[in-house]
């Protein structure tokens, strides 16, 4: 098929003008696209998608766990190889604390990869008596701590030194965690999501 010159050429200007205007618009809206995803800080992204990984990966190892019917000690090492996993796994991001059990027992785990600080637990926060008075120490190496009251635990505390988070016990077993990072000058945290 032979074409001739006048076929390869548009006749129409006004067609020109708007497919050359449409190509402008369009490389423009890509541009700002791409440069405002560009500018994001990746690392609080990633914090804040870490936070909701690890919140779905903890609810279906406790689904695991109860579908399984493990008894309280097999539930614990069960959390805690979860834990080690998971902070191996995701290496260094900031300081992790993990808190998981039941209205009987919890256990309290710390990473602390950033900054020292000094963290503590409290058992029924706003009870009365010793139990939400007293604040004991987290120690942050990744070893797991126990802590029990003659009553039933309702609320567990993590308090840093500039906040305290507060997740309420449901039945069955519970898993939370704060894990906050320093991105600049900011400090950014997650924590679980009560259900």
């Amino acid at each position: 098929m032979i074409l001739s010159k006048r076929g390869l050429t548009l006749g129409n200007k006004r067609g020109q003008f708007f497919l050359i205007a449409a190509i402008i618009i369009i490389v423009v809206a890509v541009s700002i696209v791409t440069i405002s995803n560009y500018t994001k800080p990746k690392d609080t992204v990633r914090l804040y998608d870490l936070g909701e990984e690890l919140g779905i990966e903890s609810q279906n190892i406790l689904d695991y766990g109860t579908y399984s019917q493990l008894d309280d000690e097999e539930m614990k090492e069960l959390m805690k190889t979860f834990i080690t996993s998971y902070v191996s796994y995701i290496g260094e991001t900031g300081n992790l604390y993990f808190v998981f059990g039941n209205k009987n027992t919890i256990y309290a785990v710390g990473y602390q990869e950033l900054i020292e600080e000094d963290v503590c637990i409290k058992l029924n926060p706003h009870g009365s008596g010793v139990s939400g008075e007293e604040c004991v120490p987290l120690k942050t190496g990744g070893e797991t701590q126990e802590f029990t009251l003659e009553e039933e635990i309702q609320e567990v505390a993590v308090n840093l030194p500039d906040a305290q988070y507060e997740f309420r016990l449901k039945p069955g077993e519970n898993f939370y965690f704060v894990i906050w990072q320093k991105i600049g000058e900011e400090k950014h945290v997650v924590t679980s999501e009560e259900g």
